[in-house]
C-alpha cells in the first residue's frame, strides 16, 4: 500500500507542473480561428450535395373524396 502511495503521489506531482493542456487548448482555438476566416472569406457559391438532397423529398399524395 505505502508503494501505491508514493506511485500516486509522484503522478500528482507531474501532473500539476505541466501546462500542456493550455498549450493543447491554445492551438485548438487557432485551428477554429483559421477555420472561421477561412468560412468567411469564401463567397457564397451552389450549395453542397447533402443539403441538396434534403430539398428534393417527395411531397405526400393529395386525398381525394370517394362518391358515395
Amino acid at each position: 500500500m505505502d508503494r501505491l502511495h508514493t506511485v500516486l503521489r509522484s503522478l500528482r506531482a507531474e501532473t500539476k507542473t505541466d501546462n500542456k493542456h493550455l498549450d493543447v487548448f491554445r492551438e485548438f482555438l487557432t485551428h477554429l480561428a483559421k477555420i472561421n476566416r477561412k468560412a468567411s472569406a469564401r463567397p457564397p457559391g451552389r450549395a453542397k450535395a447533402a443539403s441538396r438532397s434534403k430539398s428534393s423529398t417527395r411531397r405526400k399524395g393529395t386525398k381525394r373524396a370517394t362518391r358515395g
